[in-house]
């Protein structure tokens, strides 16, 4: 009996490539290492080896940093939504975080069908966005507390996936900005 090991051979063919590539960033560093940690004598130079440690670290730590914007950046372009929703309540959820926890529903009358929970979170995506749409830092605590406490019809920005399983792993869609109306009393 003959088996197909096409899946197989493309993670192989996979893991080639990217080995391959690690390997020759790898070779470039340490050749860039050799270069600035040894003067013209052939010895070496612990200020400059210390330097080049700083600098590596430095540029991993940019790297994420700009690799994690960029990503939430693409993210939001994926799946931001501005819609007008019923939103009855908000709390902090994780004061140390500054994190915010934001119920609502689609309609007046929530059901477990229509039901909606928002996060409210500092991230560097979300000052950059407030900076460049209200000229204004991004505060969870003053966008968090604009949610009154009865039902309320409000315009949301946000994005993020909106499903039940994601919720599971912690993946709630983000709050950008929220402009409600009056208090619905019924």
């Amino acid at each position: 009996m003959k088996t197909d090991n096409k899946f197989l051979q493309v993670i192989i063919t996979l893991f080639s490539f990217i080995g391959k590539k690690l390997l020759s960033v790898l070779s470039w560093y340490k050749q860039r290492w050799v270069n600035y940690t040894y003067n013209k004598y052939g010895e070496f130079v612990y200020k400059r080896a210390l330097a080049m440690i700083a600098g590596t670290i430095l540029s991993f730590i940019i790297v994420f940093y700009t690799a994690c914007l960029l990503l939430q950046t693409s993210y939001y372009f994926a799946t931001y939504k501005k819609e007008v929703i019923y939103l009855n309540h908000s709390e902090e959820i994780y004061p140390d975080d500054n994190i915010w926890g934001v119920r609502g529903c689609h309609t007046k009358h929530c059901d477990s069908d229509s039901s909606l929970y928002f996060r409210i979170r500092p991230a560097t995506f979300h000052h950059i966005w407030s900076m460049l749409h209200s000229g204004r830092v991004f505060l969870p605590d003053a966008i968090g507390s604009s949610v009154p406490t009865g039902l309320t019809r409000c315009e949301v920005i946000s994005y993020g996936v909106r499903m039940r399983f994601t919720m599971l792993l912690n993946i709630y869609p983000n709050i950008l900005k929220i402009k409600c109306d009056e208090t619905i009393h019924e």
